[in-house]
């Protein structure tokens, strides 16, 4: 099988890569040569466009960071790709953009899966990803062989677009629990109290969370080199938020959430992982 990639970032590439360890053909392109090399030093090949990218390929991906990133691609992909050809689109983005390039895909009879994961940089890094795809059974199923060196875990769980629904689900929690975390370190600190100490108290207390237990280090060491960055915090919140106005559902705490990654892209941190609100 051979995989055009499109998108090498710092999600893309580890994932790229895996798939090129597992043995799968993968050309890749991104505008960034230096991670264009990286994958060539992986034993993966490169091209310069997205036509030629997608070629030879029989699986598109793309793993981008804005709905606006993977419209921009769209036209130029679903041109390459030949009818019955399937294109899995890996990046964060909002529902109404998966069902809306699932919509240009079928006019050509390309088949499409929303496939938004889960896990950070770490995790694409050591292949266990979970994979949260929306999309006809059938072909998910065949993306699975592809979904495998990538993820430990694969959902499906729906139709085109609930992926990103159920992604952004996951990212106003993380966003959230994110800011949470900080305020109980900074309250914390300001009663004298061991940072070590509140961490390992608090991950075997009911308070516990997954940004606590993987990303409680980055508090207690205040070392915020991404990771996941500010801005694609703030980014995943926003297309939340605007879902949700969208569908009349109230996200009051989602909402004070993304205020304080707002702050923080004021204060210079966009570029930081998502734990520097911590100097908020």
């Amino acid at each position: 099988m051979t995989v055009g990639f499109v998108g090498l970032g710092r999600m893309g590439l580890p994932m790229a890569v895996n798939l090129v360890e597992a043995g799968v053909d993968v050309v890749g392109t991104d505008l960034d040569k230096e991670r264009k090399r990286a994958l060539e030093d992986a034993g993966g090949k490169t091209a310069d466009s997205i036509p030629e990218t997608i070629a030879d390929a029989d699986v598109a991906i793309t793993v981008l960071r804005t709905p606006d990133q993977v419209l921009a691609v769209a036209e130029d992909l679903l041109d390459a790709l030949d009818e019955g050809d399937l294109y899995v689109d890996m990046s964060s983005i909002d529902p109404l953009t998966s069902e809306t390039v699932a919509e240009l895909a079928a006019e050509d009879g390309i088949r499409t899966v929303d496939a938004p994961v889960s896990g950070g940089v770490s995790g694409a890094e050591a292949g266990t990803l979970s994979v949260i795809a929306g999309g006809e059974e059938d072909d998910i199923e065949e993306a699975r062989e592809l979904f495998e060196p990538m993820a430990d875990t694969v959902f499906h769980v729906g139709s085109t677009g609930a992926g990103q629904t159920v992604k952004l689900a996951n990212q106003l929690l993380v966003g959230a629990q994110t800011v949470l975390v900080a305020e109980a370190f900074r309250f914390g600190d300001a009663n004298g109290i061991d940072r070590e100490t509140l961490r390992d108290v608090l991950v075997q207390s009911a308070g516990s969370s997954w940004v606590l237990e993987t990303w409680g280090d980055r508090y207690i060491e205040e070392e915020h080199e991404p990771g996941f960055e500010i801005n694609l915090q703030h980014k995943d919140l926003r297309l939340m938020t605007e879902a949700a106005v969208e569908l009349d559902v109230p996200v009051p705490l989602g909402a004070a959430a993304m205020q304080k990654y707002v702050e923080a892209k004021r204060e210079g941190l966009a570029d930081r992982d998502v734990t520097a609100v911590f100097q908020l």
